[in-house]
């Protein structure tokens, strides 16, 4: 069986007449990380997706001889074998997956004409800030110390996110308030108790963009988290982020699961106060011991009827109660040369006018129908996977992520994919010349090179994402999201666990911490535990 089998193809030959001890609703990295740890432990998996390519944001696609990544860009702490999620990877790909490092500069932070790096090594990235900014030196310190302290508390707190509530004992649960005290307060006012440098400030924050929030509203928790999960380096997976997807599926498809495309799950199936199956777009009903949704909580909850558990309708209200993360559009540019012409530095940047990023905003947020956008990120796919050259020889691609405003697309949300209007092709014509300027003024290089390019807006993550303001990280990372002791492993509905980057934290890493909590809660095991072991 392929990775990506339809699931009308499977139902068809019988595929699916066999018992499976768990359905997985979203094959993300959330969804596949889970499916994939239960099928290690001996549970048959089946893993639901609805659009026609497995993946999520780890998925790739193709046009005219080129291939881009959906979304992940740079991933942290897989060159140490010993790390938690380089453990977790290899769990779960069986070792099938390959990384290959990055340059020791992985982020440089551009303010304006100014530019910061990022270099790999804690010791080595607070002694580079230093000499940038040698009268915060204590500052700094103080910054990499609590960055250490937050990620130390993280633990126990998410591995509690894995047990009901009413069965965490006395002291996990203290030990995982600890965590509170971090994400309670907003990386500015962190930060503001540390150093009145605003340049300083903004350098740390530059790649706010990897948890899509601003840091006047972003929790310093996430942020600590993901400046945790770079700052020994990053790397990149060999063969594209397509990989990620292939690997974790072979896994499934060893334990007896598969993973089906094609395959829309219209709603939760509940009986006598438990979850006990999907029942798909096409009315069959599947029945599983364990339902686990990787969708989004919010997307889960709208498969739950109001009255399939107590307390459901208060839930429902309490999740869109919070605020959806940062929207972007995102240039993917194909290159009629390769990075070794063209001389291409795979370090990623991150464009800023200025260094008040709260204002950058605010003044975009104005009028951003005739504004700049006011973050830019560019990374180099091709320059950092050393099988490009071989698969794609003489080409070369780019993305260009910017910040932009829901109003722009909000006019076009009813509109159908690839049936939209002359207008919004003028919004993506507009969007696209800006975001290729930003390509012409880092890469001059790349001057009458450019033979593809392609926008993604906001409206393609609501339609293959499901979400509502084109909010691929879901929930705003905000201080309010992470006091939801609610959102965790075991859901609200007996039966029913929440998987992905809404039980633990934003990205690609933090969508796998998820299913690694889902997996915990449904087979009733520390999988924390099991992998330190």
């Amino acid at each position: 069986m392929t990775a990506d089998a339809s699931y009308k193809r499977q139902r068809a030959s019988g595929a699916l007449d066999g018992a499976f001890d768990a359905i997985v609703i979203g094959s993300g990295a959330g969804g596949l990380t889970t499916a994939a740890l239960l099928a290690t432990e001996g549970k048959r998996t089946l893993v639901l997706e609805r659009h026609a390519v497995a993946g999520g944001c780890t998925q790739v696609f193709k046009r005219n001889g080129f291939e881009w990544d959906a979304g992940l860009h740079y991933m942290g702490e897989v060159h140490r074998a010993s790390s938690g999620l380089a453990r977790l990877f290899d769990r779960v790909t069986g070792g099938r997956l390959a990384w290959a490092p990055m340059p020791d500069v992985y982020n440089r932070i551009v303010i304006g004409d100014r530019s910061y790096d990022y270099v790999s090594g804690t010791g080595r990235f607070r002694e580079r800030m230093k000499d940038y900014f040698p009268r915060e030196a204590g500052a700094i310190d103080a910054y990499v110390d609590l960055i250490v302290g937050a990620n130390r508390a993280a633990r126990t707190h998410f591995a509690n996110r894995a047990l009901p509530a009413d069965l965490i004992s006395a002291e996990r649960a203290s030990a995982g308030a600890a965590f509170l005290d971090y994400s309670s307060r907003t990386v500015l006012e962190v930060l503001k108790d540390l150093t009145s440098d605003q340049e300083l400030t903004a350098v740390l924050c530059g790649h706010y963009g990897d948890y899509a929030l601003l840091p006047s509203k972003a929790s310093f928790a996430v942020h600590a988290m993901v400046i945790k999960h770079y700052i020994e380096g990053a790397s990149y997976p060999v063969g594209g982020s397509g990989r990620i997807a292939e690997t974790m599926s072979e896994t499934i498809r060893d334990g007896g699961g598969c993973v089906l495309v094609a395959a829309e799950v219209r709603r939760i199936v509940v009986r006598n106060g438990g979850a006990i199956g999907v029942e798909m777009a096409d009315g069959e009903i599947i029945e599983a011991p364990a339902i686990i949704s990787a969708a989004g909580i919010d997307q889960t909850l709208g498969m739950l009827a109001d009255d399939d558990a107590p307390g459901l309708a208060g839930l429902k209200a309490k999740s869109q109660l919070l605020r959806p993360s940062q929207c972007y559009v995102m240039l993917n540019i194909g290159l009629s040369a390769s990075n070794d012409e063209l001389g291409m530095d795979p370090a990623n940047v991150w464009a800023h006018p200025g260094a008040d990023l709260v204002a950058n905003w605010e003044r975009f947020a104005e009028a951003p129908a005739s504004r700049p956008m006011p973050l830019h990120f560019i990374s180099q796919p091709s320059a950092k996977d050393p099988s490009w050259p071989a698969r794609y020889p003489g080409r070369s691609t780019i993305d260009i992520c910017s910040l932009t405003h829901w109003d722009l697309f909000a006019p076009f949300a009813q509109s159908d994919w690839k049936r939209r209007s002359a207008d919004y092709e003028e919004l993506k014509a507009r969007l696209s010349a800006e975001m290729l300027a930003e390509i012409d003024r880092f890469y001059p290089q790349t001057r009458g090179k450019v033979v593809h390019a392609e926008l993604a807006t906001p409206l393609s993550f609501n339609h293959f994402l499901g979400r509502r303001q084109g909010d691929f990280m879901s929930y705003a990372q905000t201080p309010e999201r992470f006091a939801q002791g609610w959102m965790r492993g075991p859901g609200p509905v007996r039966g029913l666990f929440f998987s992905g980057q809404d039980v633990a934290g934003a990205g690609v890493s933090g969508a796998m911490v998820g299913g690694l909590i889902a997996a915990s809660a449904v087979l009733g095991k520390d999988m924390f535990q099991a992998l330190r072991g």
